[in-house]
Formats: structure tokens, C-alpha cells, sequence
């Protein structure tokens, strides 16, 4: 664990609410606690179907349906899980979290003689309390200033990058050599991630303060009312999720026999290391940009999504070119990420208007859970059943149409960011951060 720096004298825009930046103790726990516990995910759910088949006697049918539970879970388990969240606290929650899902695992990994519903409600617990603990752990982030915000979103996906990458590795090793040891890795990963929990900002007791809003007492009333600019913002962005998935989802399929394993598995690997590599430097050239009179998230989205398009057209043509121009197209691919996963997390909090913060997070991550699940759906759909060489053929039209979709969402925001409104967004006092989305195309 590597120790905080002695305190220093913070500005306003870099103090949270509570009046203190982020410091090296905090940022290095949120690193831990999110890589551990996505490796641990990740080292499990590609092979979890097989792992049932094989090593637990389950049919395709059953075992589709209980990796298909934890995947759900995960993604829109946050939604379920607020008011409990609330109660707890986002500390206590992040630290339950962590904890349910190493009991999760370790049941899993016990050797128990179990129907199709048993093993589907242990991937379902794992994958809720996960979903748990992220959702904790992003309103916790959020509760600091939109500077430090960026800030420690950034290291979130850094750590999120290298976790996902780990895990698979980890998982396929003991998947060869010790199968039944894989839940208890998982398990093992996730009592890390709860080692960290105490590191973590914020008491482990307090709540989120009901947040006072025009038309509203501020006793928290309105924590499940999400207004027009924040669905406006979330749904808006969802075009982004849907080129996201043509990369990530649907890729392997699209290309299927005319790339290699092995060179495939390079180009994801390079997106990890230069996500890890460049994550914090692209994410200082982001704040620097955001602070500028000219610039702000309009610009900085709309260029984002520009070079995600770009990428994805390069993915396109990836049937009939060569390994460079893959590694190329995930060079900028990675670029694009870098601007736009964290800035997009913490524009939620600045965009949440009467929401809780954990309500809102846990809104917006359905919201893009469901964009790129549709997205992966569609585009594998198109790949599978098409056939063809050429970037003209119908099995690259998901990537022309994500393309269409990155454009038209990096057009959208920069015109909505250059339209400043006099009133302030949310009740708040308006900063340089601040996004005008228009709510009216």
C-alpha cells in the first residue's frame, strides 16, 4: 500500500466536498479494490459456462442461463440494491459488497452437488453484490470535486482495464490446471478488494445527504426522480456504448476465421497496456482542457467520439487487412476511450440534478449496460448471418452504423456544450465543468 504524501494546500476546485483532495492512500485503495475484484470477475465469467458443463455436469441450456443471471446481475443489480445502499452507507456498502461476493465464490468453488437454480442464484449473488460494490464506489468518488472526480474515474478505469485484463489470463491457467480451484480465486481477489475497503475515502457510516433542488425540500424525496437534462445526458451517450460494443463484443465474431487467435488476443492485450500505460497523463490533458474558457465537455466529447468512429471504420476493413491495421485501429480506439469513459462517469455526477448519487450511477449504468448489450446483440447478429471480405459487405454494417452513431453523438454534445445557460444546472452553483446538453434535439 503506498502511504499519502503529507497534506498540502488544496484549491477549491481540487477539494471535495468534505474539503480535501484525493490522496495517494485513497487513490492506490480504489486501485486495488476495483482491479482485484474485476480480476476476480473476469477470471471467472468467460469460463463460467464451461466450468458447469464440465465440471458440474450441467446442460448448455442450464449453464447459458446462469452465466446469463451473473452477467445481468452485474450490470443492473446496482438499481435494486440503492436503498440498501443508502442505508449502509457507501463505505459499509463498497466493504459488503466485496464480502458477499467471496462468499459467493467460495460456495461456488465448495464442490457442492447443486441444481441449474442453485448455481444460478450463487452467479446472481456474486454478480449483485459486485454491482453493489461499484455502484458504492463510483458515488464515493463522485462525492469530491469535478477535478478530483476526473481524477479518480480515471484511475477506475485504469484499474478496471488491468483487472479485466488479469483475470481471463488467471482464469484460463486454472481453468487447464486446477478447475475447481477458479471460483476460489475469485474469491481469494475479492477478500483482497475488502483489505482495501478501510483505505477507502469516507466514513464507514456515512450516508449521502439528501441534496436540496428547486421544487424539492431536500430531505431526499427526489432521489428516484431523475430529471430531463440527466436523461437527456445518459441516453445521449449511449451511442458511444453501441460503437463500444461493436470493439469489444462483437469483434472476434466479425472477424472470425480471417485473424488468428493468437493476433487477437494482441490487439486486446495492446488496449489494455496502453489504457494502464496512459490513462492518467490523457486524463491531466482532460482536466486542462475542461478548465479552458473555449473548451469544456462539448469539445472534448465531440472529439472523443470522432476518433472512436475513425477506429471503428478502420475495424471494418479488418476481414481483408493485415494485423497492423488492427493494432493501428485499436490504437486509436484506446486514445478515444481514454477522454471519454471517465469523463462520462463523472459528468453523472455533475448531471444527477435531485438524484442521489448513488441512484444516478446506478440509473446511467442500465441505461449503458442496455445500450451496449443491444448493440453486441445486433452487430453479432449482422456478423454471424453476413458474409463477405470487404468492409462494403453486410456483415460490417454494425461498424458503419456505430460510426454514424459516435458522430452523431460527439456532434450532438458539442453543439449542446457550446449553448451556456445563465441559470445553474441541478440547483448548483454553475463551475467551468458544467454541461448544457440540450434537452430538445
Amino acid at each position: 500500500m503506498v502511504s499519502a504524501k503529507p497534506p498540502r494546500a488544496t484549491t477549491k476546485d481540487e477539494a471535495g466536498e468534505d474539503g480535501r483532495a484525493l490522496t495517494a492512500r485513497q487513490l492506490t485503495a480504489l486501485v486495488v479494490a476495483r482491479a482485484t475484484s474485476c480480476a476476480g470477475f473476469f477470471a471467472v465469467l468467460p469460463y463460467l459456462g464451461l466450468w458447469l458443463v464440465d465440471s458440474r455436469g450441467l446442460s448448455g441450456a442450464d449453464a447459458g442461463l446462469v452465466v446469463g443471471a451473473a452477467i445481468l446481475a452485474n450490470r443492473a443489480g446496482g438499481v435494486l440494491l440503492v436503498p440498501l445502499i443508502h442505508r449502509l452507507g457507501l463505505k459499509a456498502s463498497v466493504g459488503a459488497g466485496y464480502l458477499g461476493a467471496a462468499v459467493a465464490f467460495a460456495v461456488l468453488g465448495m464442490g457442492l452437488t447443486l441444481p441449474a437454480s442453485g448455481w444460478l442464484v450463487l452467479a446472481a449473488s456474486a454478480g449483485l453484490s459486485l454491482a453493489m460494490a461499484t455502484t458504492a464506489l463510483k458515488a464515493q468518488v463522485a462525492a469530491f470535486a469535478p477535478d478530483q472526480r476526473l481524477r479518480g474515474f480515471s484511475y477506475l478505469n485504469m484499474a478496471v482495464n488491468a483487472g479485466s485484463a488479469v483475470g481471463p489470463v488467471l482464469g484460463g491457467f486454472l481453468l487447464e490446471r486446477h478447475a475447481d480451484a477458479l471460483p476460489l480465486a475469485a474469491a481469494a481477489l475479492d477478500l483482497v478488494a475488502l483489505a482495501a475497503v478501510p483505505a477507502l475515502p469516507g466514513a464507514w457510516r456515512a450516508g449521502e445527504r439528501p441534496r436540496a433542488h428547486a421544487g424539492g425540500d431536500g430531505r431526499g424525496r427526489g432521489r428516484w426522480l431523475p430529471q430531463r437534462p440527466f436523461v437527456v445526458f445518459s441516453l445521449l451517450v449511449c451511442g458511444t456504448w453501441v460503437a463500444y460494443a461493436q470493439v469489444f463484443d462483437v469483434l472476434p465474431a466479425y472477424l472470425g476465421d480471417s485473424v488468428n487467435t493468437r493476433d487477437l488476443g494482441l490487439v486486446f492485450t495492446l488496449n489494455a497496456v496502453l489504457v494502464v500505460a496512459l490513462q492518467v497523463p490523457v486524463s491531466a490533458l482532460s482536466r486542462r482542457v475542461l478548465t479552458r474558457p473555449r473548451a469544456g465537455f462539448g469539445i472534448l466529447c465531440a472529439a472523443a467520439n470522432v476518433v472512436l468512429a475513425a477506429a471503428v471504420l478502420l475495424f471494418a476493413f479488418g476481414r481483408s487487412a493485415g494485423l497492423g491495421l488492427l493494432l493501428g485501429a485499436m490504437v486509436l480506439f484506446t486514445l478515444s476511450e481514454l477522454v471519454w469513459s471517465p469523463l462520462y462517469d463523472a459528468q453523472v455526477a455533475e448531471r444527477r440534478g435531485a438524484l442521489s448519487t448513488t441512484a444516478a450511477y446506478a440509473l446511467a449504468g442500465v441505461a449503458w449496460g442496455a445500450a451496449e448489450s443491444a448493440g453486441a446483440w445486433l452487430g453479432t447478429l449482422l456478423a454471424v448471418r453476413s458474409s463477405g471480405p470487404g468492409a462494403l459487405s453486410p456483415a460490417a454494417a454494425p461498424y458503419w452504423g456505430a460510426a454514424a452513431l459516435a458522430l452523431l453523438t460527439g456532434l450532438v454534445t458539442s453543439w449542446g456544450g457550446r449553448r451556456k445557460s445563465d441559470k445553474p444546472l441541478s440547483g448548483q452553483e454553475r463551475n467551468t465543468h458544467d454541461v448544457d446538453v440540450p434537452a430538445r434535439p
